[in-house]
């Protein structure tokens, strides 16, 4: 059974983050679209989609109270984060120390001021979810550091998983390049929107869903 309480999707601009939006409102979930920038066309045109929009982490929580009191609709009872990308380099030992910190902090720190700050907003066995990719499981030349923080994010959603006390933590590996997506170069597999939509509803709607769901 679908749940009454919206879903709030973190990334919600992004490649995959916006198509998971869309995915969701087509289904008939009421969707609460987070970014920090402008939303996508695609997704504010959508029926059943609430934008929020806040470009500090930290003033998310009451941009989203502020969000559901406009549109009269209640608190999320779900958060999807869609945080990070995809990004292919120079190798490790040549790649610039500046662009390591930013990965570090855009692909796995930031992931956890998400959780610090929205956690407060759910109930106990409310359905947390963190997309991850590919590179967490495989070593990918030119991708190293988007490998390292997708090891370390799976880590992450592991521990928290473990220390909670509220929600409930899963990881949905999207094993395979999403249609569409040009960043990836001659893909050998993909996986459509459609597919990481059915997967993650799978998570969001059943309490005994295991840790990790690939796709």
């Amino acid at each position: 059974m679908i749940s009454p309480r919206p879903v709030l999707v973190v990334g919600a601009s992004g490649f995959v983050g916006s198509r998971v939006a869309r995915g969701l409102a087509a289904g008939g979930r009421l969707v609460l679209a987070s970014t920090r920038h402008e939303l996508p066309d695609r997704v504010t045109v959508q029926a059943g989609v609430v934008p929020v929009h806040s470009p500090d982490t930290a003033a998310l929580p009451d941009a989203v109270r502020a969000a559901c009191a406009h549109a009269g609709v209640p608190l999320p009872g779900a958060v999807v984060a869609s945080i990070g990308g995809w990004d292919k380099g120079a190798p490790l030992l040549e790649s610039d120390r500046d662009h390591w910190s930013e990965t570090l902090a855009s692909h796995l720190t930031a992931h956890l001021d998400a959780a610090r700050a929205l956690v407060p907003l759910l109930e106990p066995g409310d359905p947390y979810v963190v997309l991850n990719g590919a590179a967490s499981r495989e070593a990918m030349a030119g991708s190293g550091a988007i490998s390292v923080t997708g090891a370390g994010l799976a880590m992450l959603v592991q521990v928290l998983r473990l220390e909670s006390t509220g929600p409930r933590f899963h990881e949905l590996v999207i094993d395979h390049a999403v249609t569409g997506d040009g960043r990836n170069e001659d893909p050998a597999q993909v996986r459509t929107p459609a597919q990481v939509v059915r997967a993650l509803c799978e998570l969001l709607d059943d309490p005994a869903a295991p840790a990790v769901r690939h796709v």
